[in-house]
């Protein structure tokens, strides 16, 4: 996968000799209030954090340093599970509880966690925080109402009246895998609190009203994001593992952090964080052995072979994301059944994969809309093996597409109205991954005698505009996008399809309305062998209303998700062919220790190093 879409890089990687010259002007370790540690210095590069001196040390700022998990904190961090998105790591926060309705959680905070400068982190930091996230309009999308401080450690966070969000644990932090798009950093009251007026709860409460005082409120919540974006502290203050001491272009130099709360776990004292950079220049810094360990890199087999070569460990685990070739059943032939899994039939994934992500992704066990890896989350084992895999046969193909009424003369295929059949399949730029795959899907395709054309697509936001315009009959789309079943299912039969709505009442629109971005069209009900009338919609848009907080609430999604993946699965409103992994190295030249736990490798490494991983040689 291009790394852009993946990473949104935009900026170069300055020479690895430049390590040396920060390192050496680095602090020794000591034993100063954290235990020991070592003085060897751990070197990484922070995904999408462009380094840029001169910037606010301020999180909420655009341009800001931040490198999440090692001086930019969360109150915790999402373990990216599929069974049960809500499920999270701790950071800031030691522990958690969510009421019997799913409307509030109560939050207590580590009872050492501290400030960079030996001050507290209270609950009045939190509270502070939370209305920054309203002012910087980060707030709605968890559903969140009010915050309050129960005590000097306790937090309640509770949802906006009106609506539910069975995500809102998740309102702990987003902070997911290498991701860092995370915006519920919590900063301290005594820099930030200054900058609140007194009347700020009420105001955020006015937002979430109607009518003019509504207007009015967002008004002076959106000034007063531009005001607290724009503050700029005089130094970094971390509540973290580390702070940041200093940096260049190229490069920040962090210190451990003496009084963070688990620095006694932290065994290490120095960490190099590199400009985050393209796949090549990345690369380059593996096989020099220069950094530690590395972020998502996408690259060739060739290019991987070479960096393992050179001492690196290549770690994968499952990206909760896979690309498929998305139908528009409302146009000939793909309105038909019969014709959409004879494709299926057709499509090597297993070709396609090698020769689109031959490094970051794996063959699709066969279209489900979720992960091949989070099938034992959804289905039983007896569901699982019923499934058709869709194992490549022209000859079942050949079959289905006669009875579908298509025939087929000197190797070409005509549609029911006697039309010859071909395929226009455009690629958004900068899909270079879809751009390779799709040499291979011509070519089968066309041996098959679908003559298709590969056109260049415009970029992804325009590209999903024509989608949405009803302009692209087949087309390349990400589905499968997790943690949770709601999310995931809804790239498919959410608002892609036509429904709209809250909770389980949707109401559905035709392609071209703004409403709800419609491009597949499928049926309102689908009756799905050994499973009988399926309305998908619907079983989509009741995932959102689940109480995901309680067991019976899980069993519901896994009941309704098992229907939704059997349904596609028969369906085939896309042709699913390859799952991401996510991909990772680690030298250990220099460091032993590193966790094995995938739910850990997913995470940046100051958590790892937060809970105890990571030793010098």
């Amino acid at each position: 996968m291009n790394n852009r879409r993946l990473r949104y890089l935009s900026a170069s990687l300055a020479a690895a000799t430049s390590v040396t010259m920060i390192a050496a002007c680095s602090s020794s370790g000591g034993s100063s209030g954290g235990g020991s540690y070592s003085n060897v210095t751990f070197t990484t590069i922070s995904p999408n954090t462009v380094i840029t001196p001169g910037a606010p040390m301020n999180p909420f700022n655009a341009t800001s340093n931040v490198f999440p998990s090692f001086d930019s904190m969360t109150l915790a961090w999402n373990a990216n599970d599929s069974a049960n998105p809500n499920l999270e790591l701790p950071g800031l926060a030691k522990s958690w509880s969510l009421s019997s309705n799913g409307e509030s959680l109560t939050v207590h905070l580590q009872p050492a966690a501290k400030w960079s400068n030996g001050k507290s982190v209270t609950a009045t930091d939190v509270v502070d925080s939370a209305a920054i996230w309203f002012a910087e309009g980060l707030a709605s999308g968890y559903n969140l109402g009010s915050v309050k401080a129960d005590n000097s450690t306790t937090v309640t966070f509770t949802q906006a009246p009106g609506s539910f969000n069975n995500l809102f644990e998740t309102v702990l932090g987003e902070g997911s895998g290498s991701s860092t798009n995370t915006n519920d950093w919590i900063v301290p009251s005594f820099e930030y609190g200054k900058l609140l007026p007194a009347n700020i709860w009420s105001t955020i409460a006015a937002s979430l009203g109607t009518g003019a005082a509504k207007t009015a409120a967002v008004t002076t919540l959106t000034n007063l994001g531009k005001t607290i974006s724009s503050y700029a502290p005089k130094t970094d203050i971390s509540a973290g593992p580390f702070y940041i001491k200093r940096l260049n272009n190229s490069q920040a130099l962090l210190v451990k952090n003496p009084d963070f709360y688990a620095a006694s776990k932290v065994h290490v004292g120095n960490v190099i964080m590199d400009h985050d950079s393209t796949n090549e220049q990345i690369a380059s810094l593996l096989e020099s052995s220069t950094l530690d360990t590395s972020p998502f890199v996408a690259m060739s087999s060739s290019v991987n072979s070479q960096i393992v070569a050179a001492g690196n460990k290549k770690i994968t685990w499952p990206a909760l994301v896979a690309s498929a070739i998305a139908f528009d059943e409302n146009v000939a032939p793909y309105n038909n059944v019969k014709v959409r899994q004879a494709l299926a039939y057709v499509l090597n994934r297993t070709a396609i994969q090698q020769v689109g992500e031959p490094v970051v992704g794996t063959p699709s066990k066969t279209t489900i809309g979720a992960v091949s890896a989070a099938l034992p989350d959804y289905l039983t084992p007896s569901q699982e093996s019923s499934l058709n895999a869709y194992a490549p046969s022209t000859a079942t193909a050949t079959s289905l597409l006669k009875s579908a009424g298509l025939t087929q003369k000197s190797g070409q295929w005509y549609l029911a109205n006697g039309k010859a059949w071909t395929i226009t399949l455009p690629v958004a730029e900068g899909f270079s991954d879809w751009q390779d795959a799709s040499s291979v899907i011509k070519s089968e395709l066309d041996s098959f005698g679908i003559p298709t054309t590969i056109t260049a697509g415009p970029q992804w936001p325009q590209y999903q505009l024509n989608l949405f315009a009803g302009k692209y009959p087949v087309a390349w789309w990400l589905i499968a996008l997790g943690p949770g079943a709601n999310p995931t299912f809804s790239r498919i039969y959410g608002a892609y399809d036509g429904y709209v709505g809250v909770g389980s009442s949707v109401t559905r629109y035709p392609t071209g309305n703004a409403a709800a971005k419609n491009f597949f069209n499928t049926p309102n009900t689908v009756t799905v062998p050994g499973v009988g009338t399926v309305d998908p919609g619907s079983l989509t848009a009741q995932l959102a209303s689940l109480q995901l907080g309680t067991a019976s609430g899980l069993a519901q999604q896994k009941a309704i998700a098992s229907q939704l993946v059997q349904t596609i699965n028969y369906e085939v409103p896309v042709v699913q062919l390859w799952d991401y992994v996510s991909l990772a190295y680690i030298n250990g030249k220099r460091f032993s220790d590193f966790p094995s736990s995938t739910t850990l490798l997913g995470q940046n490494p100051g958590v790892w190093m937060a809970d105890g991983y990571l030793q010098a040689k």
